[in-house]
């Protein structure tokens, strides 16, 4: 194999004049010649009389002068060699990677060599030649995971299993692939991903305060994972893996959130594995895992980024709130827009939350029967401007949208508001950041541009349930008002804001 390089080849030569040695001779390029001057031919030795010795001698003192060279010019072949191939939507170049990222050598070799067809062996013998032995050994791993010693129907039966598992977890038949038998070998009898993971998701301290929705669906993030990379033994997990499945998702077109879902699922179960999987073979007792293997291992540059929603420009504004539809949905849209409510805390609004302070005042309790973003900020009273119009009070929810396990409605809403409303009043198809919840912007934008006086960056706060501590501490602002601010406060705020598009021509 030859190294990758931009200098000339060399040539075998026996010196008469040396001693009869033999030695590599090429011709200096004309930037290292520059640098060196003298005589033009470069020649270095062997160090040997015999031929045969000379040729297995040849390549090995060749790439000694090439890599003096390379330390003349400053060169680096192995980078060189990266970038050549080195994906144009990462967003770190190859030295920056390789010195910013744990692993980074192995890391970005495995980046250059794995495409949507497998793996580039041509490219990975290159690479080879300049990881040390622990860097090749775990490049090798990458390309050639280790056998599993399992046969297949005992693989197959683990696989059964666990489907069983998460059937009855659920309560539901779910549709769980199985993942492919990859065969490695297991010399000390380690338990495997798909071994662990109906423990993992049966652990009541594990999934206490847990959202269902995340639970529900972690099994499958993890086994989409066992697929790409083989259903290993834990100690056999290596930082390479989370690289390998990162590549895998993005090339079938995951966004960097995505991505970044599957890696943390399988990451959750290698931490709570370091501490609830024993090797009670050993003497003395000890933990499979010394640590989670996955950890260090940034998703930055895979994926496409997360794309934020921007605010509807007033003439968008103005065609929404002028469709014709139902009464809730304009009610809904309304709310968003006046109060700087999130979408699913409007969905899920119940008449009990509507309620009058001691001046009469309107707000939205949602510190009541509400399911919002933090507890810590989000949990609060929502000032109802006089523009808003409401129909009369009257029992249970506001608006009918479906609600799943969790207690949620946002999916639905959104699913119908964006498809019937903000598909239409979008200006082009390059307009696809107005979405239900540019309606939260546009608020936002319009407390910003407040003056006379301008509204305070920590009211803006209180008011869209951001961090509402401004320029207190939690226990400064706990003391000072309690578990919130005073309707009155935020109420000053949003009704000096004018919404012409709600205003509604007399029929």
């Amino acid at each position: 194999m030859v190294i990758p390089n931009k200098y000339p080849p060399t040539k075998l030569v026996q010196i008469k004049s040396k001693g009869d040695y033999w030695f590599v001779q090429v011709t200096k390029p004309n930037d290292v010649y520059a640098i060196t001057g003298g005589n033009k031919t470069a020649r270095l030795s062997t160090k040997t009389k015999d031929k045969r010795q000379a040729e297995l001698l040849w390549r090995p003192t060749e790439a000694e002068l090439y890599a003096s060279w390379n330390n003349i010019l400053q060169r680096d072949p192995f980078i060189e060699l990266l970038a050549t191939h080195w994906p144009k939507k990462e967003a770190l170049p190859p030295k920056e990677f390789i010195d910013t990222v744990e692993g980074g050598k192995v890391l970005a070799c495995c980046k250059v060599c794995l495409g949507p067809e497998g793996w580039n062996m041509g490219l990975a013998n290159q690479l080879f030649r300049y990881l040390r032995h622990f860097e090749a050994i775990e490049f090798r791993e990458a390309i050639t995971p280790r056998a599993n010693p399992y046969p297949t129907n005992i693989q197959n039966e683990q696989a059964s299993q666990l489907r069983q598992f998460i059937e009855q977890n659920e309560g539901e038949e779910l549709n769980v692939s199985t993942p492919s038998p990859t065969q490695f070998v297991n010399v000390s009898g380690c338990p495997k991903i798909l071994e662990v993971l109906p423990l993992y998701l049966n652990s009541k301290k594990r999934w206490e305060g847990i959202s269902k929705k995340e639970k529900k669906y972690a099994h499958k993030y993890i086994e989409r994972c066992v697929e790409i990379i083989g259903d290993k033994p834990l100690d056999q997990v290596i930082k390479i893996d989370a690289i390998n499945i990162m590549i895998a998702l993005e090339n079938e077109g995951k966004a960097n959130s995505t991505i970044g879902t599957y890696k943390r699922h399988l990451s959750n179960l290698f931490s709570w594995a370091e501490t609830h999987c024993i090797n009670d073979r050993a003497q003395p007792i000890q933990h499979w895992l010394k640590g989670n293997p996955f950890f260090g291992v940034g998703t930055e540059g895979y994926g496409a980024k997360k794309r934020s929603y921007e605010a509807l420009s007033e003439e968008q504004l103005h065609h929404l709130f002028s469709l014709d539809m139902p009464e809730d949905h304009r009610l809904l849209l309304s709310i968003l827009i006046t109060t700087g409510m999130r979408l699913d805390e409007v969905a899920l609004l119940e008449w009990r939350q509507y309620k009058k302070d001691r001046n009469g005042l309107r707000y939205f309790d949602l510190s009541v029967g509400a399911i919002v973003k933090n507890d810590k900020f989000s949990a609060r009273t929502v000032a109802i401007p006089d523009c808003l119009t409401l129909p009369p009070a009257s029992q249970g929810r506001l608006f009918n949208f479906p609600v799943n396990a969790d207690g949620k409605s946002s999916k639905w809403a959104s699913k119908e508001l964006n498809e019937t409303y903000f598909h239409v009043i979008r200006m082009n198809k390059e307009d696809d950041r107005k979405v239900v919840h540019s309606l939260r912007h546009n608020l936002t934008g319009m407390m910003q541009n407040l003056t006379d006086p301008p509204a305070p960056d920590n009211h803006m706060d209180w008011i869209t349930g951001h961090s509402m501590e401004g320029d207190k501490t939690a226990s400064e602002r706990q003391r000072t008002y309690a578990s919130d601010v005073d309707v009155k406060v935020k109420y000053d705020i949003v009704n000096r804001i004018k919404h012409p598009w709600l205003e509604r021509p007399n029929t």
